[in-house]
Formats: C-alpha cells, sequence, structure tokens
C-alpha cells in the first residue's frame, strides 16, 4: 500500500451556503448553494469549462442589500471538471481578508486549530 500524498492545503476548509459570483474573462459564473471556502480558495459547483489559469474576480456575498457585506477577491481558475470550479485566491483587500477569517472562524470545527493556522500564515499564502 502507497503513502497518503500530504494535504497541499495551507488553511482549512469549511462549508458555507450563499451566493458566489465569479467573473471569469468573458464568462460569469454564479452560484447559489454550498461551497467550501479557505483563506486561500473557493471550490464552487459548476458544470462547464474554463481553461486553468484564467484570471478571475470572486464575490462572496455574506450579508444581502441594502447594505451589502461580501468577499471580494481576485484569483486564478486551478482546476474546472464537469461538477466543481476551484480558485485560488490571489488577492484579498484588507476588509475582505477580516470577512473570511471571521467567516473561517465562526464555522470551524475547530476555531483553535483555524486560529493557529492564522498565526503561521502571513497573508494568503503558505510561506515558501
Amino acid at each position: 500500500m502507497s503513502p497518503k500524498p500530504a494535504d497541499r492545503r495551507s488553511f482549512i476548509r469549511i462549508p458555507f451556503k450563499t451566493a458566489v459570483r465569479i467573473d471569469a474573462g468573458s464568462k460569469i459564473i454564479r452560484a447559489d448553494g454550498e461551497f467550501d471556502i479557505s483563506m486561500s480558495g473557493i471550490r464552487v459547483p459548476y458544470a462547464g469549462s474554463v481553461p486553468d489559469g484564467t484570471r478571475c474576480r470572486v464575490t462572496v456575498v455574506l450579508q444581502a442589500a441594502p447594505a451589502e457585506v461580501a468577499i471580494r477577491a481576485t484569483g486564478k481558475i486551478t482546476r474546472a471538471d464537469e461538477i466543481n470550479l476551484a480558485v485560488e485566491f490571489t488577492e484579498l483587500d484588507p476588509d475582505s481578508y477580516s470577512h473570511l477569517r471571521r467567516l473561517i472562524l465562526s464555522n470551524a470545527k475547530d476555531p483553535e486549530k483555524a486560529e493557529q493556522e492564522f498565526e503561521s500564515h502571513w497573508g494568503i499564502r503558505r510561506p515558501q
């Protein structure tokens, strides 16, 4: 039996249910339902094709109008298959970073572990 490959994820993922919009090139992808999110990216249900590496803008709605609160990120498509689309975040503004951090801490099964992950990283990437 071969050893299990190491998990390359830098941050824990949490399931979350809301509306997401992804602007990828000329495509606008809207997903309304449950998805996985972490400090470094998001996976949404999507049955379409978008080339890997496509730059995109992501909006995750946390609270609807009249005073919409959203996480806004730029990123790139890392995987698109028949059922999912995965985006790696490349940039978050300070407010979005704060909203995302709070979202993860509030929904993590182990908030202490999530807090340790935040403390061991600078930003949204694994130290190189």
